[in-house]
């Protein structure tokens, strides 16, 4: 039997309010903190516990690049669009709420704003989602609203 939240899921599956589904934790270990920011953000804040000792959040903190990472594949992991890919077309209100240290658990919650069918190709839409992503104690971390391209059912 196939996994039904495995379906395909269309523009017409949603409306404004419904909250999807976000299964899953993502786990903010030093390692982690370590290994994306010498890639990706090398800074002493995020490298240094010295140096982040002597800065604003008084040791480490993760990117906030990770943690936006960690909300994309928390989303994509849980596939709350079924088999539907998660095809983004912009990010709005994008803000660092809190800091991320090492040991926080984040988790992501996500509600439809919106969804608007193309005005120019009517096989498709876009869906507009609130996602936050807050850690073990609840808090909001991470704040921001998608704007994905999503089926519509045939018209």
């Amino acid at each position: 039997m196939k996994d039904p939240s495995a379906a395909r899921r269309y523009l017409e599956d949603f409306r404004a309010g419904d909250r999807l589904q976000v299964l899953g934790e993502f786990e903010v270990t030093p390692e982690r903190v370590h290994d994306f920011a010498a890639t990706y953000d090398p800074q002493p804040i995020h490298l240094d516990e010295d140096a982040a000792r002597r800065e604003f959040f008084g040791g480490l903190v993760a990117s906030g690049w990770q943690s936006l990472s960690a909300t994309a594949r928390l989303m994509v992991l849980a596939r709350p669009l079924g088999d539907t890919p998660l095809i983004g077309v912009g990010i709005e209100g994008l803000r660092f709420v809190a800091p991320v240290y090492p040991g926080d658990v984040l988790r992501v919650e996500a509600e439809v704003l919106e969804t608007r069918p193309s005005s120019s190709k009517p096989d498709r839409g876009f869906l507009r989602l609130r996602l936050v992503t807050l850690n073990q104690r609840s808090e909001p971390v991470l704040n921001q609203d998608w704007t994905l391209l999503v089926p519509r059912r045939e018209v």
